[in-house]
């Protein structure tokens, strides 16, 4: 990697170590001269867009380097400089192609219709409890415009795509269970009123005491399996999410919770404290 001083390499490596001012310039400095013989900097400075001085001061900063050198009047790079050159694109394509690869770009999706739908409608895409939704309108950070007609419900194929949808993480309410003594019936009343207070599009239980609480709390499908898991990607994708832990698995469970993704708040709070 090209290096701001000296010939150590920075920390920062692919696109993160082009912030550094002057980073882009030394490539496309050592780039140029790789490719064409130029026996003066002018054709250099007009190529990069910069001064004839600024390409002067640049090329004697890559000569102390060791990466530039004058051979039979041009400016050449040396073996190191080629070397500097193909460690700095390898390590940019390969940060690319990462950043490229975990970037989703689509064209059309599928979404439910929010309200009966037109064909060729010009829709805003929202995400109502983890569902993407489509709605009529055309102002909103993600739009589109439907392929056929739907009704009120029904899956709508959605088209010519455009803007960025937003996620909005949702923080997880998490619900401490003392397991010694055994939990008593207040816990689950506490847990019932926390039901009914809030709307949950999520309620997990970690561990066995949380579980038979939840059982008899409410009837609501309970996730007893892959819970951090389940847990993290639904508050990620906006979903209000209850979780009641046992006590002794409090510690292990907030660490799955961050791991490898941390969620964007855990509200914390033991039952029979209030």
């Amino acid at each position: 990697m090209l290096a701001p001083s000296g010939s150590s390499p920075p920390s920062a490596e692919g696109l993160s170590s082009f912030r550094r001012a002057g980073r882009v310039t030394e490539v496309l400095f050592l780039y140029e001269v790789a490719l064409h013989r130029h026996a003066r900097l002018r054709p250099i400075a007009r190529e990069l867009g910069i001064t004839v001085q600024a390409a002067s001061q640049l090329n004697r900063a890559l000569e102390q380097r060791g990466w530039t050198q004058l051979v039979e009047g041009n400016y050449v790079p040396t073996v190191r400089g080629i070397a500097a050159l193909h460690e700095a694109l390898i390590s940019l394509r390969t940060d690319l192609d990462d950043r490229l690869g975990r970037l989703r770009v689509v064209t059309r999706c599928r979404a439910v219709a929010a309200r009966p739908l037109r064909k060729g409608q010009r829709v805003v895409l929202r995400l109502e409890d983890g569902l993407l939704v489509a709605v009529p309108g055309d102002r909103g950070p993600s739009r589109g415009r439907t392929m056929l007609a739907a009704r009120r419900g029904d899956l709508v194929e959605v088209e010519e795509l455009e803007g960025i949808l937003p996620l909005r993480p949702h923080p997880v309410r998490c619900l401490v269970l003392p397991t010694r003594p055994l939990p008593t019936r207040r816990a689950g009343q506490e847990v019932a009123q926390e039901l009914r207070r809030s709307r949950y599009g999520l309620v997990a239980a970690e561990g066995l005491e949380a579980y038979h609480l939840l059982q008899r709390a409410t009837a609501l499908p309970v996730v007893r399996f892959g819970v951090a898991s389940v847990c993290r990607e639904a508050a990620q994708m906006g979903v209000p999410v209850l979780v009641v832990v046992a006590e002794e698995r409090l510690p292990a469970f907030l660490q799955k919770l961050s791991d490898p993704t941390p969620v964007a708040e855990v509200e914390v709070e033991t039952l029979g404290e209030a």
